[in-house]
């Protein structure tokens, strides 16, 4: 099943186009992930298949018109993870992470009959993001990492069949970067999707199952990593000269330096 279909989606900001008329799919079993340098467009693709900026082009979410639905549809469709990464609210990690089920809830949360269920579900994202002795903090007195971790939970709680993260690694230690890359690709292989946007070339060539590169706001590559991810694509994109080597353990990326004109 199609999760996402963005069909000539546009986005400007005034005068200055930053997605040009772009169209992808995203598919049940997908681990996708979305690079590119800085400014090419890709944290405006994730906003406006959501609604968060104004678009043009078709967006559809499960065959439907993303448009047409209301946020708690949506939300049950698609988690977000947003670039910014704060957290304003002075409340307990716990409460963070249990807003992730609000498109769910048939009322105000004491009233909910499947409370333990909820909470189960809730229980579960902390421990799966290793934040479940952070329960009882206050949100905002995290470190930038544990932050990240507890709004992975909050996104991970939401049990959308789809997810989309903004630089889901940024800030987290090697360890945890790799717990963040594993779940998102357990989530796709138990019948999800993910859509991420990556920076880290080594991350994406080894847990991603599908490399959309994205360059000056289109889509200048997509497939495979071993397919997109080449020194000469790399090189040509991003002016990086890079190692690469295939091993047991799949697609080895390691940017070296920078190529310089002559």
């Amino acid at each position: 099943m199609t999760l996402l279909t963005l069909s000539g989606l546009s986005v400007a900001y005034g005068d200055r186009r930053v997605v040009k008329d772009v169209s992808l799919t995203i598919g049940e079993g997908e681990f996708v992930g979305l690079i590119g340098p800085n400014g090419a467009g890709k944290s405006s693709l994730l906003r406006a298949s959501l609604g968060l900026v104004e678009a043009t082009g078709e967006i559809q979410l499960n065959d439907g018109n993303a448009r047409l639905m209301s946020a708690d549809e949506r939300a049950r469709k698609v988690a977000y993870l947003p670039q910014d990464h704060e957290i304003a609210w002075p409340v307990s990690v716990r409460r963070v992470v249990e807003l992730g089920r609000m498109p769910h809830r048939a009322g105000f949360w004491g009233a909910d009959p499947r409370r333990g269920e909820e909470r189960a579900i809730v229980d579960q994202a902390m421990e799966t993001m290793g934040i479940s002795n952070l329960a009882d903090r206050r949100a905002t007195e995290l470190s930038g990492g544990e932050k990240v971790r507890v709004l992975i939970a909050r996104a991970l709680a939401q049990r959308a069949p789809l997810l989309l993260a903004d630089e889901p690694t940024s800030g987290l230690d090697p360890a945890h970067q790799i717990v963040c890359m594993e779940t998102f690709s357990a989530h796709a292989r138990s019948g999800g999707a993910a859509l991420a946007c990556l920076h880290d070339l080594g991350l994406a060539a080894r847990w991603c199952s599908r490399i959309v590169l994205m360059r000056e706001g289109e889509i200048a590559a997509e497939g495979a990593p071993g397919d997109v991810l080449t020194p000469e694509v790399l090189a040509e994109v991003y002016g990086i000269r890079v190692y690469m080597a295939e091993t047991e353990d799949g697609l080895v990326v390691q940017p070296l330096d920078v190529v310089r004109p002559a």
